[in-house]
């Protein structure tokens, strides 16, 4: 259109200018006409005027502009007929064909179904996902391609160190460029948490973050009515909260209430709170020396002693309602919210009073691409849309957390799972995130916490003091260490 304009309004001009020419000459003759009418007919004298108007109007800028325009728009057509028919690129995202994923994670079919499948297999309809039900592990991992079966997707929960063993790792980078992902919609931490966890250092993104683990204080409200003490809030302090805990650990009424009780996996979120690591760059583990584990230590001691909080035996559980409050994944909620009678709500974790709402440092679940898989495309145009705000809000309002940096998504977590008018308080389980312990391949966090995890029942029992303790203990790991390094 551009073009088109100052070549119209010349015509325009010229039309115009011929009009008047014809116009004039018009004149003229009319003139002398009138002078001669006498002599002549009157029916001559109108055939000429018709005539003459005629050719005057046979020249005006309408038959002009009529004549130009359609070659201009004609030419037009031809561009855009041209644009049309010219075949574009595929959409990037896109799956237009038939094709089978396979998807490795220790998951029961309805988990599977829930996170991924159901949500997956509706956005593309040309893909199918099958689950692989097992641990990603290096023995499950050299089981499974025994039988001639390699993941195109798997679920890194014991760190890429596994993967590499295997030869399993593949980064993301390239794709992560080419698909246009944008990562800086993730919340801060999880990505570089992943990126320092490439066992060859070189800061590799080998998966993406999809799930973030979230934990919180749930809170029994019928027992805290029943000792008459208020309610736990956000932002306490690890002191603070065991206080809380004395107040309503007791018996009432035939029954003996716990007051405050770690899940397992939660056991350790006081040591990540304070980024602490087992081992050094150097390969030297140091827990005796190490300030932060004798923190821990302290504080863990401190909650077992409080008087039948944790008895030798015991039934208790949260659903059972025998414990007042219980730290855990906040995914542990769709199971108490179908417990008939259970008045609960949830808080955030304490945290140590020189790190004020200082949560544990970013441990998010991360899915990674297998190398040998021939669907590395299609299994990252999955993997996109399992990150997407699309997909992150279906998760979190079905008890996943999220690892996008969503604020006015937070409170909706669980939200398609109540059944009835309850609302719950989830916003704050999203605390600021500790910093990075620095990784070292002799000690990938998933085995270090996993061994403090273990040997919980037999810190419940230690007679010695703490630094003879840790000195034990860390022989103990040292020699885990030694052995496995003696195996490889």
């Amino acid at each position: 259109m551009i073009g088109l304009y100052p070549e119209f309004i010349y015509k325009e001009a010229e039309n115009e200018t011929m009009k008047k020419a014809k116009m004039n000459k018009s004149r003229q003759f009319l003139a002398g006409t009138a002078a001669g009418t006498t002599s002549r007919s009157w029916r001559m004298f109108l055939l000429m005027v018709m005539l003459m108007f005629a050719t005057a109007c046979s020249s005006t800028a309408p038959s002009s502009e009529s004549s130009s325009m359609p070659a201009q728009t004609t030419k037009e057509s031809k561009i855009e007929n041209a644009s049309e028919s010219k075949p574009s690129d595929p959409p990037k995202d896109t799956i237009d064909h038939p094709v089978t994923l396979t998807f490795m994670a220790p998951w029961d079919e309805e988990s599977f179904a829930s996170r991924v499948k159901n949500h997956v297999e509706a956005k593309f309809p040309h893909v199918t996902m099958e689950l692989i039900s097992q641990v990603v592990d290096e023995k499950e991992l050299q089981e499974t391609f025994a039988q001639g079966i390699v993941p195109d997707i798997l679920l890194a929960h014991r760190g890429f160190a596994v993967l590499k063993k295997v030869d399993m790792l593949y980064p993301l980078d390239d794709m992560i460029a080419s698909h246009e992902l944008d990562l800086s919609k993730i919340r801060s931490g999880a990505i570089d948490f992943l990126r320092a966890r490439d066992p060859d250092g070189e800061q590799r993104l080998l998966g993406l973050p999809i799930e973030e683990i979230m934990n919180g204080v749930f809170y029994n409200k019928a027992i805290f009515d029943k000792f008459g003490v208020e309610y736990p809030h956000d932002g306490m302090t690890w002191d603070e909260i065991i206080e809380l805990a004395k107040q309503v650990t007791g018996e009432r009424d035939g029954i003996a209430y716990r007051g405050l009780v770690f899940n397992s996996f939660q056991l350790t979120v006081p040591l990540m709170q304070l980024s602490a690591q087992g081992v050094g760059p150097d390969g030297n583990v140091n827990f005796a020396n190490n300030p932060a584990f004798t923190q821990y230590y302290e504080l863990m001691k401190k909650i077992i002693a409080i008087p039948g909080n944790y008895p030798e035996e015991s039934k208790a559980s949260f659903s059972n309602q025998q414990i007042t409050m219980f730290m855990t994944s906040a995914n542990a909620f769709e199971s108490y919210s179908k417990v008939e009678g259970l008045d609960f709500d949830v808080v955030s974790m304490p945290s140590w009073p020189d790190k004020r709402n200082v949560g544990s440092f970013a441990n998010p679940f991360s899915y990674t691409i297998s190398p040998h898989s021939p669907y590395k495309e299609e299994a990252f145009i999955v993997l996109k849309y399992l990150v997407s705000e699309e997909m992150q809000t279906i998760l979190h309002r079905n008890t996943s957390g999220t690892v996008l940096e969503l604020p006015a998504l937070y409170d909706q977590f669980g939200a398609d799972k109540i059944m009835d008018d309850r609302s719950f308080h989830f916003s704050s389980l999203y605390m600021e995130q500790a910093p990075m312990p620095a990784f070292t391949s002799y000690d990938p966090e998933t085995k270090f916490y996993a061994f403090l995890r273990d040997r919980f029942k037999e810190f419940q029992g230690m007679k010695e003091d703490i630094p003879t303790y840790l000195r034990t203990l860390e022989e103990e790991y040292r020699q885990i260490l030694r052995e496995e390094a003696e195996a490889n």
